[in-house]
């Protein structure tokens, strides 16, 4: 029993942190002080660090030999990387969310759900919950679809969150003004429209970062 109450405590461990770096509570290249995270979670450090060796395999924390645990800071290369990635999965997953809208009309709700939260999160004007709804509306919108591979992918491995660490890369209400032409297109079941847009609203977010600035990671 103590056991598992242990290996509940490191997960929920493991989530809060997760969720702190999706909200930027935790930025890119921040060390990850124990004894001040201790604290603010209320733990001992034993789960505090095995969630650290998990958020590590997920490529969100970067351990660094006598430094200590960072949120992972990922140069333009990488990020470049993982739009390429997400133009390849994500496309997929439009077409098959079409599919499955085509096939049952009332599978489109959650999405529809979801854009509401990213409208009201652009009219509030707060970035941190804009970044976090669009999140929400890409996983949605990946396991729309019922390809529970492509969601694991995008979710375990945390492709999106990845990319967009540093922030989003297009201003909020002309995402917000994709998503929505990109919800109407899988509203109406047209898988070839729908995939056409998920690969220009990626591919613009990845053109940006060709003229980003630095290239590496600052020194720690």
């Amino acid at each position: 029993m103590k056991k598992l109450e242990y290996e509940d405590l490191s997960e929920k461990v493991y989530k809060n942190l997760k969720d702190m770096i999706l909200k930027s509570e935790l930025a890119p290249g921040e060390k990850l002080v124990q004894e001040e995270l201790s604290v603010r979670l209320g733990v001992s450090r034993t789960p505090l660090l095995s969630a650290f060796a998990k958020l590590e395999k997920e490529l969100l924390v970067e351990l660094v030999p006598r430094r200590g645990a960072f949120v992972r800071q990922c140069s333009n290369s990488e990020l470049r990387q993982c739009y390429d990635i997400r133009m390849r999965l994500e496309t997929l997953g439009a077409r098959e969310a079409a599919d499955a809208v085509r096939r049952d009309a009332s599978a489109i709700a959650p999405l529809l759900s979801a854009l509401e939260t990213h409208a009201v999160s652009v009219n509030s004007g707060d970035k941190e919950a804009v970044k976090v709804a669009d999140y929400d509306f890409h996983i949605t919108l990946a396991r729309l679809g019922g390809n529970d591979f492509l969601y694991r992918m995008l979710s375990a491995f945390n492709i999106v969150l990845i990319s967009n660490l540093r922030g989003l890369l297009k201003p909020a209400e002309k995402s917000l003004a994709e998503h929505r032409v990109l919800v109407q297109a899988i509203s109406s079941g047209d898988a070839d429209r729908s995939e056409a847009l998920m690969l220009a609203h990626l591919l613009e977010s990845r053109s940006a970062l060709d003229g980003a600035g630095t290239e590496g990671r600052e020194a720690r």
